[in-house]
């Protein structure tokens, strides 16, 4: 899924159920921060949602994103399947779309396709966590 769905552009703002229904997929009760996906020719692509008030230090800011990988307690891991596929898709590998919501809106809007250039480990609040980097967004 190298574009939105028709439908989906920068800004849009989206209910859970339009995600699910313009993406065709299902999250279950709730979605996660990272949600590795095939379409149906089985291509690999991702949706990240970031929370203004989310359980993780995520900072988005002029174009460019710092997101903290999946795990909330101990150190985190490459290794782990949702931090894994943010790490395949650094250098354009595997499309990367990018949600945010604020707190004053139960709405996720529709950010843009994201390059994740890098990753590091960072240390916060004594465990090691997995800080990914992008700018350079591509325009939809």
């Amino acid at each position: 899924m190298n574009a939105p769905p028709d439908g989906i552009s920068v800004g849009t703002r989206l209910t859970k159920e339009d995600i699910e229904e313009a993406f065709e997929t299902g999250f279950g009760y709730r979605i996660s921060g990272i949600n590795p996906r095939r379409d149906n020719q089985d291509r690999r692509y991702v949706l990240v949602f970031a929370n203004e008030d989310g359980p993780y230090d995520d900072s988005v800011t002029q174009g460019r994103f710092e997101y903290v990988g999946e795990g909330l307690t101990g150190d985190q891991s490459e290794t782990s399947p949702d931090n894994s596929t943010l790490i395949d898709a650094i250098g354009g590998g595997i499309p990367v779309h990018f949600f945010y919501r604020s707190e004053s809106d139960g709405r996720w809007e529709y950010r843009r396709l994201v390059d994740v250039l890098d990753y590091d480990f960072v240390e916060r609040d004594g465990r090691d966590v997995l800080v990914f980097g992008s700018d350079g967004m591509k325009a939809c």
